[in-house]
């Protein structure tokens, strides 16, 4: 067995300093293999090493600039760096790529089908429905046997949902539960076309718990649960669902931003500062976490640390109203108790 594939191995069963180890000594004899490159990618993604990550992708791109699964791992790791516009270019790059070995083939059509799917979503994100409607139709015109096209029909039905395209929506969403009963991503988006209409918020509310149970270790149907409770100004079961899904996935910034936001709403401001010290960990660089968790140690007498994070806030991002009348407040106390 050679030390890449000893990598594979070791990374499949979890032992993923000696997977890295392999891995390395394998390009220290042989620095052009693509493969070894780009599984050491996924290898450093999985230990939250995103930036080295980054830097085996572009290596194995240079050697095949043709493997559209590094394209699309790229893309991943730029969108977790919030980079979301090089992402962008990165999937589309991916798209455009029109040769690979035969060898190659199978994978690469699948692999290019999900650089499209991602591009779709990215384009959604960016408030640009139709580019994205534009993506899910060429994947679906050039869709390779045995991807799932309802999971493109769901994320046309989000593209129309978001140009506010509500007819064209549920068609799209009918068609996938018609075939696809239990595919959670249409319930989630049923709901949202619901929550949309204003006046149909108990409807919405059970398709979202319908998903809740269809996949109950997924984190993402326990976030639309807890947003829409949270928006309800339900707080106490907006509290439980968003710690439920910070269990799920305790590297979400938004979840841990938002179930602090809860706790502070059911004045457990001492619970709420945990979680937005744990917001602020995620994204360091984030203005409305700095600034949030000034204010809750502010709330919390921890004084000489609220400014610290105020003046984070202001720093990454000068001028910012918010922050400006928070730090003046503080400065007005520190003046009060007779604090410099």
């Amino acid at each position: 067995m050679t030390l890449s594939n000893l990598g594979v191995v070791y990374s499949e069963q979890g032992r993923l300093q000696e997977a890295e180890q392999a891995y390395r000594t394998a390009l220290s004899y042989a620095p052009f293999m693509a493969d070894t490159h780009y599984n050491l990618g996924l290898l450093l993604a999985a230990k939250g090493q995103v930036e080295e990550a980054l830097r085996s992708y572009e290596t194995a791109l240079r050697s095949r600039p043709w493997l559209a699964q590094a394209h699309l791992a790229m893309a991943t790791a730029l969108q977790a760096l919030n980079q979301p516009e090089k992402a962008i270019k990165v999937l589309e790059n991916c798209r455009d790529i029109v040769y690979a070995p035969a060898k190659d083939s199978c994978s690469q059509a699948s692999a290019v089908a999900n650089c499209r799917q991602k591009l779709a979503r990215a384009h959604i994100l960016a408030g640009r429905p139709h580019a994205a409607l534009e993506e899910v139709s060429q994947a679906l015109f050039h869709l390779p046997e045995g991807f799932p096209a309802h999971a493109l029909y769901t994320l046309a039905a989000e593209a129309h949902l978001e140009a506010g395209e509500h007819a064209e929506a549920q068609e799209a969403l009918a068609r996938v539960l018609a075939h696809h009963p239990n595919h959670v991503p249409a319930h989630l988006t049923f709901s949202r076309m619901l929550q949309a209409n204003g006046s149909r918020l108990e409807e919405a509310e059970r398709w979202i718990r319908k998903a809740v149970a269809l996949a109950p270790d997924d984190p993402h149907p326990h976030k639309h649960l807890a947003q829409l409770l949270l928006d309800q100004e339900r707080i106490e079961e907006a509290v439980e669902a968003w710690l439920k899904v910070v269990l799920l996935d305790p590297q979400d910034h938004t979840a841990a931003f938002n179930t602090a936001t809860a706790l502070r709403l059911a004045g457990k401001n001492q619970l709420a500062e945990t979680f937005y010290r744990r917001a602020v960990k995620l994204r360091p660089m984030n203005v409305s976490s700095q600034r949030n968790l000034g204010a809750i140690l502010h709330l919390n007498g921890k004084l000489e640390e609220a400014k610290k994070h105020y003046e984070e806030a202001l720093a990454l991002s000068p001028g910012d109203p918010q922050t400006i009348i928070n730090l003046q407040r503080l400065t007005a106390l520190f003046r009060k108790k007779g604090f410099s």
